[in-house]
């Protein structure tokens, strides 16, 4: 983790929620709800801040490479 992401990492921290359940199947069920109601927009901003706080800012905005390879029919 670099320097550059713990102010992410504690902007995230100031939304969190505490939610109490019975097991781990009320608490799957209860996280998989959450995400459901999420907006897509919401999915990939929170997969996208995941990206940048793992691997940092250069790979965050790194574009993929794309590899196209030709076969021949004969």
């Amino acid at each position: 983790m670099s320097q550059d992401t713990k102010p992410l990492i504690a902007a995230r921290r100031e939304g969190w929620t505490l939610e109490v359940v019975q097991s781990f199947d009320e608490a799957e069920a209860s996280e998989r709800a959450r995400w459901h109601a999420a907006t897509p927009e919401e999915r990939f901003e929170a997969a996208a801040q995941i990206r940048y706080i793992v691997y940092g800012k250069a790979a965050a905005t790194a574009r993929l490479q794309r590899v196209l390879e030709v076969v021949s029919g004969a």
